[in-house]
């Protein structure tokens, strides 16, 4: 027995160095973090049931997040901050942090936060997406050659607007801007 416990503080102190040396490279989740001590773990000689495994992993999980090294609310913020500059919507925060394991509620609150002085928050995410993406009032090329080129150009504008998750209302407000001057504005929020 005294072996095995010796084998065990062993296992947890090279998983507790692995997470620590993880975690200071990438922020991440809850579940982002259990399933990739997992993964670690298995590389380990040990010869531990999965419920061990668990016992351990979820130790060393309890251990980070009093140490606020895992705060899935500051890991959601941060990332909402990203995928809006990127010019992601609601939808889309919804959907990429879900994969991330975090909870709607948890989604919902980093998403009022850093919301909170944006009414406009899906339009500034739009127009940023159309700026990266140079569609719309950004498009470069502004000789448009017949009506059926400009219709095929807009439809591929909506489809890309759309998969980016934004409603067909925010859509064809941000196609319609026609001053790229106002598009500046909206991103810089006075509008």
């Amino acid at each position: 027995m005294n072996n095995f416990m010796n084998s065990e503080e062993k296992i947890i102190k090279r998983l507790r160095n692995s997470a620590l040396s993880y975690l200071a490279r990438y922020e991440v989740s809850e579940f982002q973090f259990k399933s990739t001590m997992k993964r670690k773990l298995s590389y380990f000689e040990n010869n531990l049931n999965e419920l061990e495994k668990d016992k351990l992993i979820n130790q060393i999980k309890s251990e980070m997040v009093l140490s606020r090294f895992i705060d899935d609310d500051r890991y959601a913020e941060t990332k909402i901050r990203t995928i809006r500059r990127q010019g992601g919507s609601k939808r889309l925060i919804f959907a990429k942090l879900n994969e991330k394991g975090i909870s709607k509620d948890v989604i919902q609150t980093a998403l009022n936060i850093v919301d909170e002085n944006h009414e406009n928050a899906e339009i500034i995410a739009a127009v940023n997406f159309i700026k990266k993406k140079n569609i719309g009032v950004f498009y470069k090329n502004k000789k448009i050659g017949n009506e059926i080129d400009s219709y095929t150009l807009k439809d591929k504008w909506y489809g890309a607007l759309a998969r980016r998750g934004f409603s067909l209302e925010i859509v064809k407000k941000v196609l319609d801007i026609e001053d790229i001057n106002n598009a500046h504005l909206i991103l810089e929020g006075k509008i």
